[in-house]
């Protein structure tokens, strides 16, 4: 299996890497050899009396555009076997595989753009393209700084303790337990005593439920794609148990109106409109059921602020003194441009990301939880829950992907299954949250 030798840092500013080269445990691998990191401006590259390497995107807008030819250039005078990697907030997020994936290539290449992006055909020239998040940054250095480091503390040797990789965040999939040191006791909290007990095993164990937990309560889609051993079920388990025991109170219950991205009859993803009932009738059944907030999802501003005014008539006019019951549902709404900005929210207020649970009359084919299923998982769940439902002819790929769970469809006696959404939303709730009878 190869191990990388050489970075090369495609970069019009080689200087911003100067200070991050020498430092900690890169400066000490670039010192003893284990690593070579090569810094290559590009801009040696161009051509003419001024270097240029940008012009005017064609078509007009603002900003200028890296030409094609210097970086194309200087990417084709890399040794051969080069691993060429495009820093760029359209690539796929770079993540701890990819870092163990790049870390046995034994050449690497990162090219760090600059203003306004790069020449589409510079896309052609390189074998993979990778983005940090979503984020906009001045340029791709500081994402390949962040590459670097997460690449190089994985080559044999480069840390001091070799089993610090296997046991970090997100190297099998899980965050890290909790960590102490020394003093055993700081103001007023003391290490867990298991850590402090010398039962090596019974550490692991307790480690390894730690990061469960962790995982399920921060990071929950993390969770979800990991392929639990028979022991991490059992963990699970007591960590259910746990929950159950201390007569934790129901968590935190949103529930989310999608109109965008949806289907179309004709499966096409559209946004569609939202209506007065929907607004209404479903914060009406939200706030009879207990639920925590009501987030319509839309990107069209015009229809955010149509909803903002409505809750406004009741919430802040003489309508509400009228009928009351009415402004109390209606303080329940929010408007949000896309699913996962109400992911977001929740996550900010609750220092917890969500369980997302979709809605659908048609699962398509992916696996669903039945009912009560999900009712005796709500009693015992330690995270907050967002019900998601869509409009339209349902939800589409891209918000179902946001979703960890999706709940089996309502049927009823007959073929018929269109039912409106607000009547679905009055029936999951019920389903789920009504009064045993």
């Amino acid at each position: 299996m190869s191990v990388l030798r050489e970075i090369h840092v495609l970069t019009l500013f080689p200087d911003l890497f100067d200070g991050f080269l020498r430092e900690s445990i890169l400066g000490k691998a670039l010192a003893d050899g284990r690593l070579a990191v090569r810094l290559l401006d590009f801009r040696g590259f161009a051509e003419g009396r001024h270097r240029s390497v940008d012009d005017v995107p064609y078509g007009g807008g603002s900003g200028m555009v890296l030409m094609p030819g210097p970086l194309v250039a200087a990417l084709e005078s890399l040794p051969s076997g080069t691993r060429k990697v495009l820093l760029t907030p359209q690539g796929r997020p770079f993540d701890q595989a990819a870092a163990v994936r790049l870390a046995a290539q034994e050449r690497l290449a990162l090219c760090c753009g600059r203003y306004e992006g790069f020449d589409e055909r510079i896309r052609e020239h390189v074998d993979e393209e990778l983005s940090l998040g979503d984020f906009v940054l001045q340029g791709g250095e500081v994402a390949a700084m962040a590459v670097i480091e997460a690449v190089v503390r994985l080559l044999p040797g480069v840390l001091h303790n070799a089993d610090s990789p296997t046991e970090e965040s997100f190297a099998q999939g899980l965050l890290e337990y909790p960590q102490y040191t020394r003093p055993r006791e700081f103001r007023g909290r003391e290490v867990p005593e298991m850590l402090v007990s010398g039962h090596h095993e019974q550490i692991r164990r307790w480690r390894r439920k730690e990061a469960l937990r962790r995982t399920r309560q921060k990071r929950p889609e993390l969770l979800a794609r990991l392929a639990p051993t028979a022991e991490d079920r059992k963990l699970l388990a007591e960590l259910d148990a746990e929950a159950a025991a201390t007569g934790a109170a129901r968590p935190r219950i949103d529930v989310a109106l999608v109109h965008h991205p949806v289907r179309s009859r004709t499966r096409e993803v559209v946004a569609t409109s939202v209506t007065n009932l929907d607004i209404h009738d479903i914060a009406r059944a939200s706030r009879t059921y207990g639920i925590d907030a009501y987030h319509l999802v839309t990107p069209i501003t015009a229809q955010r602020e149509l909803v903002q005014t409505v809750a406004a008539h009741w919430l802040e006019g003489e309508s509400g003194a009228r009928v009351p019951q009415r402004a109390d549902a209606l303080q329940l709404v929010r408007t949000v441009p896309t699913l996962g900005d109400a992911v977001e929210a929740i996550r900010r207020e609750t220092g917890t990301a969500p369980l997302v649970v979709a809605t659908a009359a048609d699962a398509h084919g992916r696996p669903t939880v039945g009912w009560a299923v999900l009712r005796e998982r709500l009693a015992v769940e330690s995270r907050p829950v967002l019900l998601v439902f869509g409009t339209g002819w349902g939800l589409a790929d891209e918000a179902l992907d946001l979703c960890e769970l999706l709940l089996e469809p309502i049927l009823g006696p007959t073929d018929y299954n269109h039912l409106s959404v607000r009547v679905a939303v009055g029936v999951t709730l019920d389903r789920l949250l009504g009064r045993a009878r």
